[in-house]
């Protein structure tokens, strides 16, 4: 016999409640929310699903939050049960009957931004001027063409994005704004063709979206279809002039594998890069932060993270977070002392690794010649091993695209599309993850090598 009330009232806004924490909002909204409580049976609590994918999806990504979140409510459960939801009949008079599917879950139209990511608490330097500008001419509707950011990692591509969003929401509550990666329109799409809610998808993102942020374009390379609908969404929304951001790690004509019609599309907006963040940035970057958290930092203590700390702002932030933080742990002043101590574990504390050690292992173990290694040879016994120091070099070493396309005499683009395809190989567990971690250990070894 099953128990429902219990489970359907309090119980399950319980369950809602903690995933909604652990869960991102965007990937709780499109696959959370439209999960039924059933009912439970003996030690198992039963979730409908709107339909078969949707339950396979589930299966494999989100199982193990259920069953968590299941177990805090009822601790004698032991198994979640995924149902697909039965489809409820429409007729007329007893003639054309058919069946009325559920609803498809689509991302939402008002995303939540991050508080802190707004134009005020972005840090405006020579290096990111320009992208900044741009954004804030876009988010008050001076700017009718698409903005293209782009920049490695970490430098404030999505903080620029989402203050347009935090912006625009602030001015206009009743405008429809859909902020989503690339990967997640992907999954939508791929839904929507498997649920034959394709119409309807097609019909949310060209009639009812006034503002559309689309982050990390490049990962549409090589993807056609994706590419396809997402140029025809995009003529629609330019005829209706509506406001688009990308984002990318590269500009489009150095993103393999695009279609020329999607690419021409991607080319027709503005362009912004942002660079590092040189040291005057860096210096405001880390005294702003110190003033939202609204801890005294010495302005000596910024000054030395400023000159030892480069790289991305992320980078850079956390360094600050880790002073702040032992300062509060330890019950000591904020120094110098303090932040060397940090510092330390931001840079290395032997003669470092450079990307000639890593040339040199991955050649003695594929028994290649370093000129073989950066060939323009597509042999696979050479192909190999060169996707593999790639992906080496910048896990290890963390050095930009740019950097890696020049160690390898390859566009950064290029060298995307293999760091994307050796992560595929990793996280399917092939082999080849288990050569990539002997090669790490082995690298990481070899400190005391004359470089």
């Amino acid at each position: 016999m099953k128990e429902t009330e219990g489970l359907l009232e309090k119980e399950w806004q319980q369950v809602c409640a903690y995933l909604s924490e652990v869960v991102p909002s965007n990937l709780y909204t499109l696959w959370i929310k439209p999960l039924k409580p059933l009912g439970i049976e003996n030690d198992q609590v039963i979730i409908g699903c709107p339909n078969s994918f949707v339950k396979q999806w589930i299966k494999e990504h989100f199982i193990h939050y259920l069953q968590e979140a299941c177990r805090r409510c009822r601790p004698e459960c032991k198994k979640v049960v995924l149902k697909v939801l039965k489809r409820k009949r429409a007729s007329t008079n007893g003639q054309n009957r058919r069946f009325i599917q559920p609803s498809l879950p689509l991302a939402p139209s008002r995303p939540c931004f991050c508080k802190h990511f707004t134009f005020e608490e972005f840090v405006v330097g020579k290096p990111n001027a320009y992208a900044y500008s741009a954004t804030y001419h876009l988010a008050k509707g001076e700017l009718d063409q698409p903005l293209y950011l782009y920049s490695d990692t970490g430098l404030g591509k999505s903080h620029l994005s989402q203050a347009v969003g935090n912006f625009i929401l602030s001015q206009q509550q009743n405008l429809r704004i859909f902020y989503l990666t690339t990967e997640e329109f992907t999954n939508e799409m791929v839904m929507a063709l498997k649920t034959n809610y394709i119409s309807e998808f097609k019909k949310k993102y060209r009639n009812e979206c006034d503002i559309l942020i689309l982050e990390n374009i490049h990962f549409l390379s090589g993807k056609e279809k994706i590419q396809t609908e997402l140029a025809y969404t995009l003529d629609a929304l330019l005829e209706a002039k509506k406001r688009i951001i990308f984002t990318s790690l590269t500009p489009p004509q150095k993103i393999p594998r695009l279609k020329k019609e999607f690419k021409s599309r991607l080319e027709s907006g503005v362009f912004a890069s942002i660079n590092p963040p040189d040291k005057e940035t860096r210096f405001h970057i880390l005294r702003k932060k110190a003033q939202r958290e609204k801890i005294h930092i010495p302005e000596k203590v910024i000054q030395h993270l400023t000159e030892k700390i480069k790289g991305d702002v992320r980078r850079l932030e956390s360094a600050l977070k880790n002073v702040i933080a032992r300062a509060i742990v330890q019950k000591r002043p904020i120094d110098l002392e303090l932040a060397e101590e940090v510092i330390e574990f931001f840079t290395e504390k032997h003669p470092p690794l450079d990307i000639n050690t890593i040339k040199e292992v991955v050649c003695e173990h594929y028994q290649l010649s370093p000129a073989e290694l950066i060939s323009k040879s597509r042999k696979r016994r050479i192909a190999q091993p060169r996707r593999v120091a790639i992906y080496l070099a910048k896990s290890i070493l963390d050095i930009s695209l740019t950097e890696l396309g020049k160690y390898f005499h390859r566009h950064h683009a290029t060298i995307l599309s293999i760091l994307n395809t050796v992560e595929k190989e990793i996280n399917r567990r092939s082999p080849l993850a288990k050569e990539i971690v002997y090669l790490k250990e082995k690298i990481t070894k070899r400190e005391d090598i004359s470089l």
